[in-house]
């Protein structure tokens, strides 16, 4: 009974995944969910298998156990309704492409709207992430921070109810980091956006989500799953001056350098 009703509250579930590559157990049996509308955060030691977590989650790989549901549903393929924005947003994005025409190829799915209903909407939602005026740019003519955007602009346009983030903004610098992690914020609340991030940046993973899975040295385990006490929304000096921040950042940061290195 409770396992069902877990799944029926979850828009993502997964039940003991494992994956292995050759003698090199990566995630030794993992069990976690999403809910609508939630921002979760995952966070672990170097090298503990986040990045494999994140390409089992959305169908790029598969696992060599457990089970995995997206809205109800298992799958063996990238599901329909969950994107990913990859942490090399230049290699992501399509250079022959200009970032409108990126962001228009997010929506090929998009059935019920035409060709320029889709160029209208992809105009728009460059505009909202901060790029009006840079449509008709190719992505190596902008800055990584914009290529980013453009990144999360083309999963946006594709409707997805779910985006998964795979360190995104570990590439870009701090004053543009902040600026996206807000501008994540606000997309997830106004888009009705399920998000779940991976990142190496416990600072940025406390800031931003509502749960963080707190992930062990590989075979890779939850070993915490903590609901984040700060109310909403965000702001990046207020929140990270917040005492209930810091106790919870050095809470996780400890538990990460706590644990034992790999043999």
């Amino acid at each position: 009974m409770a396992q069902a009703a877990r799944m029926r509250e979850a828009l993502l579930d997964a039940q003991g995944i494992t994956k292995a590559y050759g003698d090199v157990h990566v995630i030794g049996g993992i069990t976690l969910a999403a809910r609508p509308g939630e921002f979760l955060s995952v966070v672990g030691p170097s090298g503990c298998g986040k990045t494999t977590l994140l390409n089992v989650l959305g169908g790029l790989i598969p696992p060599d156990a457990g089970r995995i549901t997206f809205a109800g549903s298992t799958f063996d393929a990238p599901p329909e309704g969950v994107a990913i924005v990859f942490q090399d947003y230049s290699r992501s994005l399509m250079p022959w492409l200009t970032n409108l025409d990126n962001v228009v190829f997010g929506m090929r799915r998009v059935a019920k709207l035409g060709k320029s209903e889709k160029r209208a909407e992809a105009m728009d939602i460059l505009g909202v992430v901060g790029l009006k005026g840079f449509e008709r740019h190719y992505p190596w003519q902008v800055s990584g921070g914009m290529q980013q955007r453009v990144a999360i602009a083309r999963a946006l346009a594709s409707k997805s109810r779910l985006l998964l983030l795979d360190e995104p903004l570990a590439a870009v610098d701090a004053q543009t980091r902040g600026e996206i992690q807000d501008l994540l914020l606000d997309l997830a609340r106004r888009f009705a956006v399920t998000c779940l991030l991976v990142t190496h940046d416990v600072d940025e993973a406390v800031y931003m989500a509502d749960r963080i899975v707190v992930l062990s040295q590989r075979p890779t385990n939850v070993i915490r799953d903590i609901t984040v006490p700060l109310p909403r929304p965000r702001d990046q000096i207020t929140t990270r001056g917040d005492p209930a921040y810091l106790a919870l950042r050095a809470e996780v940061l400890g538990m990460i350098r706590a644990m034992p290195k790999p043999m």
